[in-house]
């Protein structure tokens, strides 16, 4: 994306930093927040921009509105089919998908990101929903990949990572709506709760973690990535050298070592 593109887009992400929580929600309630090139671009920059930012500590992504999000705007996804991908939500440079590099900056982001699913979550909606670290949804959410009536594919990645590639398969062949209670145990959320209590929960919990020692939640979510399929020699190998990083590294295990032995309550600076 140029660096001009995003200055003449209507803002359509809400940006809310408090108690070391970014929240990030999707502002398109009138088309479900489908993702088109300014929400998915918007989405992605802030996502980078809070890497970099050592005031957030925690990432909160929702929805507004009644949908968390239904997709890819397919009012805007004419170009893939005819090769220009103007106006498309792709990155001009690689063509890739714009929610491709969402996924990727949500897992890659060295801080926990927390998604509160407020109503259904579909399709490319949907691996944002699995992208997270930690996911509650609305009791009244749904989940759904719908692709193959278009004779199209995707959610692979992200969905089998959640719920492993049977169970994605079966949503996949099958187009099935999964509600948020069989999402729980599908392993697809973490929580159901009452909607009246979603955003409370889940900023809640996003503040606990903004408390904690993140710089070794960011090693974790490191470790988990590069440990993924690795062989039970090599993963746990790569897991030790990760223990010592974390012993000689984060500012915030000695906070916690001297607070032990001090009888105190540790206070982490996320360093």
């Amino acid at each position: 994306m140029n660096p001009g593109t995003e200055i003449t887009m209507k803002a359509v992400l809400a940006r809310h930093l408090g108690s070391g929580v970014l929240t990030l929600t999707l502002s398109r309630p009138e088309q479900r927040n489908a993702l088109d090139l300014a929400l998915a671009g918007q989405l992605a920059a802030a996502l980078r921009e809070c890497a970099e930012n050592r005031d957030v500590r925690a990432v909160l992504i929702t929805g507004s509105g009644t949908t968390f999000c239904a997709g890819d705007d397919l009012r805007a996804t004419g170009g893939w089919r005819d090769g220009s991908y103007d106006g498309t939500p792709n990155d001009p440079r690689t063509h890739e998908h714009l929610y491709l590099t969402i996924c990727r900056l949500m897992v890659a982001v060295p801080v926990p990101v927390i998604v509160a699913v407020n109503g259904p979550a579909v399709g490319a909606g949907l691996s944002l929903v699995c992208a997270g670290d930690y996911r509650v949804a609305a009791d009244h959410a749904w989940f759904a990949t719908p692709g193959l009536p278009m004779a199209h594919l995707g959610d692979v990645a992200m969905l089998s990572r959640a719920v492993g590639p049977s169970v994605a398969t079966r949503m996949f062949l099958t187009g099935e709506r999964v509600d948020s209670r069989q999402a729980v145990a599908r392993g697809i959320i973490d929580r159901c709760v009452p909607v009246s209590r979603l955003h409370p929960e889940a900023t809640r919990f996003a503040e606990e973690l903004a408390a904690a020692p993140t710089r070794t939640i960011g090693l974790f979510k490191e470790l988990r990535e590069r440990a993924w399929c690795l062989g039970t020699d090599e993963a746990l190998t790569l897991q030790d050298r990760y223990h010592h990083r974390s012993h000689h590294e984060i500012n915030d295990a000695r906070r916690a070592w001297e607070a032990h032995v001090s009888g105190e309550t540790p206070l982490f600076r996320g360093d």
